[in-house]
């Protein structure tokens, strides 16, 4: 994907009468705003803001120059926080659709998802990206894999510095609910669109999360598992606050989530995950309030399944 002419015309709205509804124009707004906070954090690997909308426009400008365009379907098959965080900006920041997929699925079901969805391109994590790689290649869609040293050839692609403007209603990301699991369920994905993921983030921020610049949500859920959720990833980046995944605790098989409140702090270092009030506690630990869903609009292949009904935040 390195070395295609880019041509960012398709990202200019001449005219200037488009309402921008982009989801990632949160991105942008918050690296402008507070570019040295903490935007995503696994393990070592930790990403400022500007790092994450450096690291956006440039996987953008490589789908560009790959042939992507607005509407086009791009499936994200990964789950390291920072290489999931700055595909699925990216692949927003084109107006692409960012279809969600847990790598743990397996081969088989991946490929099932990817034929209903029919992403043009997918980006899957290097480990097991053969056995994915065989499944989901086809003349009309190309499989690259994302490894460990693949966001540093990002750094060498042509950077995008716009975005696609275009209605909010139109789909942002495509996923499955969690009690789509192997065997069943496939058919009944969900498309979320930019103005309901939006509005759902806004809400959370402000009546459930509370969430302020240089905070930091610290939890064990998998991170392509936070986009259509209200406490998640387009939560944190509205609010200009960090996520960080941790290790779920040993003999522990549900999900936890702790908001560390900032005291001022606007490097790249988070807080350790620690028991509230407990010795070195780094700030204020406040759990979530509650967990709440965004608006969900069910579908089967080309929309062609009529809308199950909403469900509101609550």
């Amino acid at each position: 994907m390195i070395g295609i002419q880019f041509v960012p015309s398709m990202v200019i709205d001449p005219t200037g009468k488009t309402k921008m509804n982009n989801l990632a124009t949160h991105l942008l707004t918050t690296a402008r705003r507070f570019p040295s906070h903490l935007a995503v954090r696994q393990g070592r690997q930790a990403w400022i803001y500007a790092d994450l909308e450096e690291r956006s426009s440039r996987v953008a400008g490589g789908l560009l120059a790959h042939g992507i365009r607005p509407g086009d379907r791009v499936a994200v098959v990964v789950n390291d926080v920072p290489a999931f965080a700055s595909l699925y900006y990216g692949a927003l920041r084109i107006g692409a659709v960012a279809v969600l997929l847990d790598p743990n699925l397996g081969p088989e079901t991946i490929r099932h998802r990817v034929e209903l969805t029919g992403p043009r391109v997918v980006l899957a994590a290097e480990e097991g990206f053969g056995p994915i790689a065989s499944a989901v290649t086809s003349p009309r869609r190309l499989c690259v894999p994302v490894g460990p040293g693949f966001m540093d050839q990002v750094v060498l692609w042509p950077r995008c510095p716009t975005l696609t403007h275009h209605r909010g209603d139109e789909p942002a990301v495509v996923l499955w609910p969690s009690a789509a699991t192997e065997g069943g369920g496939d058919e009944d994905f969900l498309e979320l669109g930019h103005r309901t993921l939006g509005t759902a983030a806004l809400r959370a921020v402000s009546d459930i999360l509370f969430l302020s610049p240089g905070d930091t949500l610290a939890t064990t859920t998998p991170i392509h598992g936070l986009v259509g959720q209200t406490c998640g990833l387009n939560a944190t980046v509205i609010a200009g606050a960090g996520i960080v995944r941790t290790v779920s605790p040993l003999g522990s098989n549900g999900v936890s989530m702790e908001i560390h409140c900032s005291r001022g702090r606007t490097g790249v270092s988070a807080p350790a995950v620690a028991p509230s009030g407990g010795k070195g506690s780094p700030g204020r630990v406040r759990p979530l309030r509650r967990a709440a869903s965004v608006p969900q609009r069910a579908s089967g292949v080309g929309g062609r399944r009529p809308a199950q009904g909403h469900r509101g935040v609550r």
